[in-house]
């Protein structure tokens, strides 16, 4: 999965976990649950560990946490009794503050970036992911996403050792409930075809963009041997009303 396409629940099949909806504590993320956040993302996602390595892939996945987490103006955790980490959802309420310091975060990133692009192989990977920010700007232009609604789902991961019990659903009826709060009346969301579309299919939100891999490819100038790499997959714009 393309790691700029983060708001998609993966293809997998449900944990072993015990815990339910009902033992979870819903709360804000803050600075010292970040470390938490980035392991859930690098293992739902992880970086091409055979070419980067896993220390690298978890850098690349910290950085990619951090570019949700800048412009997100509530990050909600949802976490067992334990204190594991059993899923987040970043959303961002347009012309709200961030949550967190939008310095605070870019100097992290800044640093983070310097620290992938001294080693060659990261940084080509890395190039690679944020090109694909480009085409989610076009998608947004050819959907209309910014002009017809007032929030984004930025990031949305469900812990696969609790997907099942209705952390999930939680998190998303407490998704549209703070959307609702500040009067979105709609929001949008990026995914991809590495992911499972049909869960939005499902709760009723459209299709307004997408892009082939192949597209993707072409437009970014595509491949040597005509293939489509791996880092790319078919790229989706889903807009979704407020109905909480």
């Amino acid at each position: 999965m393309a790691a700029n396409s983060a708001t998609a629940i993966p293809n997998a099949g449900m944990g072993a976990g015990t815990n339910n909806a009902s033992a979870i504590v819903f709360r804000p993320i803050g600075w010292g649950d970040l470390d938490a956040v980035v392991d859930l993302f690098d293992r739902t996602w992880p970086q091409d560990v055979d070419k980067v390595g896993a220390d690298m892939s978890r850098l690349i996945s910290r950085y990619f946490v951090l570019h949700y987490l800048l412009p997100t103006t509530f990050a909600n955790g949802a976490f067992a009794a334990d204190g594991t980490l059993a899923g987040v959802t970043f959303i961002r309420v347009a012309g709200e503050a961030p949550q967190l310091d939008e310095i605070e975060v870019g100097e992290e990133m800044k640093a983070l970036e310097r620290r992938i692009d001294a080693d060659p192989e990261a940084a080509k990977h890395m190039a690679a992911l944020k090109s694909g920010f480009s085409v989610e700007l076009d998608l947004e232009r050819e959907g209309r996403a910014n002009e017809t609604t007032m929030g984004e789902l930025e990031l949305f991961i469900v812990n696969p050792d609790v997907r099942g019990h209705g952390v999930g659903g939680q998190l998303w009826r407490r998704m549209q409930e703070h959307f609702a709060a500040w009067d979105v009346p709609a929001f949008y969301l990026h995914t991809d075809s590495d992911c499972d579309v049909s869960f939005y299919d499902h709760k009723g939100l459209d299709c307004i963009a997408y892009r082939t891999a192949s597209e993707t490819v072409a437009r970014l100038g595509g491949s040597a041997d005509g293939e489509v790499p791996p880092l790319f997959d078919d790229m989706f714009i889903y807009r979704g009303k407020v109905t909480a």
